[in-house]
Order: structure tokens, then sequence, then C-alpha cells
């Protein structure tokens, strides 16, 4: 008799903690993560209860992401219908005008390199946008690698080169040396291009744009600086959001979407890095980007 009530005391001793357990699931169940079960001081019930806690909590973790990356999907669909909502509808306008016969030739010409000027912007556009939209939701994971960043920079340079030529702009190159550090070349190349192409495009004709590369005892310094246009101090942490263009109208005549820097900055983030700029109205802007050397 002793043995029996000593064994029936312990049994309903582990059935009174395992329902503890099963109401506890029963608050998860119901999104509720704040419960609180009584800490045990050793054995396997304290293990249990251990494991059960950390589990709760990870799940509340990933619940909380889950829902932040819909939101934030639910914003970039939103944001993309609406970029692209503007050249489609021009578009569709120009193709019914060029559809009537009572129109001149000379009007004809006029649509037609109107409509051809927003399929250019609206190709361009949906090419960025690809890649914003294939980077926010992790389609695409940085891959990194020690390489040259020396090559890299370079890469991005020869490929607005064309561009900075046609405005007769000068890019002067500083005493670049090779630097082996961990990154993305293709990513990181992209990162750079984006700044040298809205330094290009709001540089005036016979301009100048300078690239240096400054090694620091933890980060490489890329320093992209411009005698353009210049950005209002209102505006500096503006310009890093996504699509967002500048308010003057020298920046809104300019074809673009408000991706690149946007895309930059993600990037370099990604990769332990970020970027700053310093800027005057009317005078041009200095965009340092910032890698880790380690």
């Amino acid at each position: 008799l002793p043995i029996f009530a000593l064994l029936w005391f312990t049994i309903k001793y582990f059935f009174r903690k395992i329902d503890s357990f099963s109401l506890a699931v029963d608050e998860i169940m119901k999104d509720n993560y704040s419960f609180n079960m009584k800490d045990y001081d050793q054995g396997i019930l304290s293990r249990l209860n251990f494991q059960f806690k950390q589990m709760s909590k990870k799940l509340e973790s990933n619940i909380t992401t889950l829902e932040a990356e819909k939101e934030n999907i639910k914003s970039l669909v939103t944001d993309i219908s609406h970029q692209l909502k503007t050249p489609v509808s021009s578009i569709k306008l120009f193709n019914q005008i060029l559809l009537d016969d009572d129109i001149s030739n000379s009007e004809r010409i006029e649509f037609l390199t109107r409509s051809e000027r927003d399929i250019n912007s609206l190709e361009w556009l949906v090419g960025s946008l690809v890649k914003l939209s294939r980077l926010e939701v992790g389609m695409i994971n940085i891959k990194m690698h020690r390489e040259d960043l020396k090559n890299t920079i370079l890469k991005a340079i020869n490929e607005i080169y064309f561009k900075a030529e046609e405005k007769n702009i000068e890019i002067i190159i500083g005493n670049f040396k090779n630097m082996l550090i961990n990154h993305d070349t293709n990513w990181t190349k992209e990162a750079v291009f984006n700044v040298l192409e809205n330094a290009v495009k709001y540089t005036n004709e016979g301009g100048k744009i300078s690239v240096d590369m400054i090694e620091m005892e933890s980060f490489i310094r890329i320093d992209i600086e411009d005698n353009g246009i210049g950005i209002s101090e209102n505006e500096m942490n503006d310009v890093y959001k996504r699509f967002y263009r500048g308010k003057s109208k020298a920046v809104q005549v300019k074809e673009g979407s408000g991706v690149g820097l946007y895309l930059t900055r993600k990037i370099l983030e990604i990769q332990g890095g970020s970027i700053i700029l310093n800027s005057r109205k009317g005078e041009g802007t200095v965009f340092n980007l910032f890698l880790q050397k380690c």
C-alpha cells in the first residue's frame, strides 16, 4: 500500500506538470507568447521547461518576421504599381492618338518619339524594379568572396564611361591599389555604378567626377565626388528612400525612378557596410561608400 500510494502520487504529480505544458500550448495557439510557467530546479522537467520557453520565443520571433515581410511585400507591390501606372498610361494615350487618321505626319513623328522615350524609361524602370524586388524578398543572396575591390570599382567606371563621354564629363580616377576584401563583386559593382550614374546624370556638360579609394583601419572607403547640381540639406536623408526623387525641377526633368541610391544602401548594408553623403546645393556632392576590410 505505501508503494502504491507513492506511485500514485508520483503519477498525479507528473500529470499536473504535463497539464501545465498543455495549457501553455493552448496559449501559443492563441498567439499568446507571454504566458508564465513554473520553473523547476532540476531534472527532465527543468530541461523540458527551458526548451519549451526557447521554442515559444523562436516561434514568436519567426511570426513577427513573417508579418514584417508580408507588410514589406505589400508596400513594394503598391509602390511598383504606382511607378508603372504613369508611363503605361502615357504610352496608351499616345497609341490612341497615333491610331487617329486625322493627325499630320509631323505630329505622328512627335508622338512616336515621345512614346519611344516612355518605352525606354519603362524598360529601365522595370529592370530596376526587378533587381529591387528580388533583393527585397531575399530571392538574391549576396555571395561574398575575397576579391580585388579595385577591379570591381573599375568595372563600374567602365560601364558609366560612355554616358560621361557624351556629356564631356571627365572622370578622374585616384591612386587605386589592389585591395583584397570579402565582397560580392556583381552587387558591389551595381552599388558603385548607381552612385556614378547619378553623378553623371546631375552634373552639367563639361563637369568633373572623381573616384578615390581610401584604406581605413576597419573599412575601405570609396569616395565619389561631382561638381553637379548638389542636394539640398533637407533632402539628404530622403535620397535613400525607395522611389524618392528630388523636388527641384533639375531633378524632375531627368529620367529616373528613385531606386538607385536605395539599392546601393541595401547592398552595402547587407555586406556590413554603409553610405553617407555631403552636399552643397549648386556646388556638388560627395558620396562615401564603406565596405568592411575583414
